[in-house]
């Protein structure tokens, strides 16, 4: 599904997690580096991931622009 949203409209997507897990019991929180490089396999172009990662975060949140 996430490639398919990619592909569809990544000016529409942002990547984010619920890091440190407050929810999730200390022996089962997600590993952030399998989850990223899950999102590196779903979105395999990296101007599409730095769009996700870094443009879209920006516009959505005013964030100031990168350089």
């Amino acid at each position: 599904m996430a490639k398919a949203f990619a592909k569809a409209a990544p000016e529409r997507m942002v990547w984010a997690s619920d890091w440190p897990y407050p929810t999730e019991k200390l022996d089962s929180k997600p590993d952030d580096a399998i989850l990223f490089d899950l999102l590196a396999e779903c979105v395999p172009d990296e101007a599409t991931r730095s769009r996700i990662l870094v443009q879209n975060p920006e516009a959505l949140y005013g964030f100031p622009k990168s350089a």
